[in-house]
């Protein structure tokens, strides 16, 4: 079910064998860790969601690894199944464009700024209410709990059990110390309670890089007309996103997933400002072109059946001809190769 380039331009959906290295690995890695999330939580072994998901910064659940391995931790099947999907189908073509390295280093960074971004978004919301918190905790005193009781932000302390706490602590002043530790446990709860999973952040990300390097490239999904990926994107991107935010519950994954697309972005112009002097104006005319062409190159140094003369002027011409298909590539894409050019391409790179 993986999308390849299609020589009129389509998309289709191909085998789980010809997948490039990432996106293999990333699927494999994601669907096993989902698989041994419900065995253990089954079994009780151990709770994989709280040491691989993403807990908020000052939360004693907080793990160093955690902004990388929330990446492929999902809620539910319908989760996984989302962003699995779409890096089954989007991932391959950007791997192939930019090679695996390139591919995997433009995924994880924005996966991480999503989860950071997340949290962000988390701080802003919760920091008032640790800050009056705080403030109680720091001078513990009738009057302080009357401050923290009249503004805390009723989302994450009940309004009413402040006031009921207030009323019990006006009466009873000796039972501060048991106020003050409610306000602790309290505050733990609250840091405690957030955890995101999931590769959304990066998926979106994907969703924009495959819109940028293949705009019209039209995608065919069995049973289902082609639709240029310029389209399909925004399509496909706008039920990911409207999922992502019905999951979350508050919404804050909004925040998230469109923070991965910007970083990506960044990510897109930097290195698209990068190749600028290379050879030809495709902005996107990365290193896997140059590094094609050096092994095409030293593939042909390797034997020679010929004459010294008319294997110079054959390595010539194949050069010169590698050189009008990869600045083809360059400019419309591998889609826009003849058969014949591939084919051309295929035995220049397995030639020994």
């Amino acid at each position: 079910m993986i999308l390849s380039l299609m020589q009129q331009g389509q998309i289709r959906m191909g085998g789980f064998n010809i997948l490039p290295t990432g996106v293999k690995n990333l699927l494999i890695i994601n669907v096993l860790l989902f698989l041994a999330t419900v065995v253990f939580q089954r079994t009780g072994l151990v709770d994989l969601d709280r040491w691989l998901g993403m807990h908020y910064f000052s939360s004693q659940l907080f793990q160093p690894w955690q902004p990388i391995t929330y990446m492929f931790m999902h809620a539910n099947f319908g989760h996984l199944f989302f962003n699995m999907f779409a890096l089954w189908m989007f991932g391959a073509a950007v791997e192939n464009a930019w090679g695996t390295k390139r591919f995997l280093l433009y995924y994880f960074i924005t996966g991480m700024s999503a989860g950071m971004m997340h949290y962000l978004v988390i701080f802003f919301q919760i920091h008032p209410t640790i800050a009056l918190m705080d403030q109680f905790l720091a001078d513990p005193s009738l009057d302080s709990f009357r401050v923290l009781a009249t503004q805390a932000n009723g989302k994450y302390l009940s309004a009413e059990a402040l006031q009921q706490t207030l009323a019990y602590l006006e009466h009873s002043p000796s039972a501060l110390q048991d106020v003050i530790n409610n306000v602790v446990s309290s505050k733990e709860a609250i840091l405690n309670q957030f955890n995101l999973v999931g590769a959304s952040g990066a998926v979106f990300a994907l969703l924009l890089a495959f819109g940028m390097l293949f705009p019209n490239a039209e995608i065919y999904i069995y049973f289902l007309f082609p639709i240029k990926a310029k389209w399909f994107v925004v399509i496909y991107g706008a039920l990911e996103l409207i999922y992502g935010v019905a999951g979350t519950g508050d919404g804050v994954a909004y925040f998230a997933h469109l923070s991965g697309m910007l970083v990506g972005l960044i990510l897109i112009l930097l290195w698209r400002n990068g190749n600028r002097n290379s050879r030809g104006n495709n902005p996107f005319r990365t290193s896997w072109i140059n590094k094609a062409k050096k092994k095409f190159y030293v593939s042909q140094e390797s034997g020679r059946p010929i004459s010294d003369e008319d294997y110079n002027e054959r390595k010539t011409a194949d050069r010169q001809r590698v050189d009008e298909i990869l600045d083809k590539i360059s400019a419309n894409g591998y889609a826009s190769l003849t058969e014949e050019e591939k084919d051309f391409l295929f035995h220049q790179s397995n030639k020994s």
